[in-house]
């Protein structure tokens, strides 16, 4: 190859050699474009109206169904256990008056048998004393009669004596002395039957049938079916919205009560009535214990409407459980009869210190929030229930903001 071709290859390999560093040059050292932030954005929100709501205010609270009689199921004699009754079982329903258990009678007829021996002969003892003292009368009218010459008798000891007053006497104590033993006797035949005055449930059983028992032994702790009690702890602001609360145990003063419970998916109701306020308030927690109570907690007919399932979830009409003792119940109280009420999501309200009044966020227009003071009355589920503090037409923001301060900026969801 001739040398005038290396030479057109070493010209043109320097010419694109030299374009690739003016290419490079010019990246290096051109100006760079101009950049900026983006200007802030106001957090978006979501609102809802203030719902206004007026007449009625239902008092919501929660407890737990307690039996109004509940006892001890003791023994008053002793002996050994020869008759229990299937009733008498956990969970086991008896009536009013039934035998539950009956100790073995056998030496309590036999001291019934004696007291009545007892007492014949003492009534036997008391006609021949009287006899007696009959005759010694009549002996004593002889005597004068034939005489003339017979004393009067004198209301001495000693005179009462010639007609055998104080033998009559002890003869009449001895009979009235027999006729209690008899009864005592009687009295301990019947206390072999163990009963309780009262419809009711076996709660547990502490003996059994060959089980020996002595005089205080339990047998079984049992309580009453024909009414149920809930104690609702109300803070003292709930409790002043339910007009004559203290007068609950006087004549005339009816406060009725609405008792739902959950059972398989469905939500059952009771009717009831506040019977009365716990004497004291509680030490532990500053609560008005306010009593709720439930008659014929075991019917199981529907006597108020209960809320079911959408159709197809679960079979129609079911049908209600007993309010059975132990159930967590929700109790909703009427309260005041008049005035206005404001009502707001659950989640609107925020607590911003302890020793701090609890507020809400408004909004007013579409770009500010603004901070208001409210006064709950209670929360009930996902509702909060406040006092009318608040103006018409308000707004309140149901979003969670993490950083939020008063009059700051917002943008409204449309």
């Amino acid at each position: 190859m001739a040398d005038t071709d290396y030479k057109w290859y070493f010209i043109g390999g320097g010419l694109l050699a030299g374009a690739a560093l003016i290419v490079w040059l010019l990246g290096v050292f051109a100006p760079q474009p101009e950049t900026s932030e983006p200007p802030p954005q106001s957090p978006l929100v979501s609102t809802t109206p203030v719902e206004v709501r007026a007449g009625s205010l239902l008092v919501h609270g929660t407890g737990t169904v307690r039996p109004v009689r509940e006892i001890e199921l003791t023994a008053q004699v002793g002996g050994r256990l020869v008759d229990v009754s299937d009733a008498l079982v956990s969970g086991g329903r008896f009536e009013a008056g039934e035998t539950l258990a009956r100790i073995d009678p056998s030496d309590y007829r036999n001291a019934v048998r004696q007291a009545e021996a007892q007492v014949t002969q003492a009534r036997f003892q008391l006609i021949r004393t009287r006899e007696e003292a009959g005759a010694a009368r009549q002996d004593y009218e002889r005597i004068r009669d034939r005489t003339g010459e017979a004393p009067e008798p004198d209301s001495t000891e000693l005179g009462r004596l010639v007609f055998n007053e104080p033998q009559v006497a002890q003869a009449e104590a001895n009979l009235q002395s027999a006729k209690a033993s008899l009864e005592t006797a009687q009295v301990n035949l019947e206390r072999t039957r163990l009963r309780v005055p009262f419809d009711g449930m076996v709660r547990q059983k502490q003996a059994d049938l060959g089980a020996y028992v002595s005089p205080g032994t339990s047998v079984a702790t049992v309580y009453g079916t024909e009414a149920v009690e809930i104690v609702v702890s109300l803070p003292s602001r709930k409790a002043a919205l339910i007009r004559n609360l203290w007068d609950t145990m006087e004549a005339g003063t009816d406060l009725p009560a609405t008792i739902t419970t959950q059972y398989g998916g469905n939500e059952f109701a009771w009717r009831g009535r506040v019977h009365r306020v716990e004497g004291a308030i509680s030490e532990r927690t500053r609560t008005v214990d306010v009593v709720v109570r439930v008659p014929e907690p075991y019917n199981r007919s529907l006597t108020v409407q209960s809320r079911m399932p959408e159709q197809g979830s679960a079979p129609a009409g079911p049908e209600r459980p007993p309010l059975a003792v132990g159930t967590y119940a929700e109790v909703d109280i009427e309260g005041q009869q008049d005035g206005s009420y404001h009502v707001v999501p659950r989640r609107a309200v925020h607590t911003r210190a302890p020793n701090r009044p609890p507020v809400v966020w408004t909004a007013v227009g579409d770009s500010m929030l603004v901070e208001r003071r409210v006064e709950p009355i209670q929360t009930v589920e996902e509702q909060t229930y406040l006092a009318p503090t608040l103006a018409p037409n308000t707004r309140v923001i149901t979003t969670d903001l993490r950083v939020q301060t008063d009059s700051m900026k917002v943008r409204v969801a449309q």
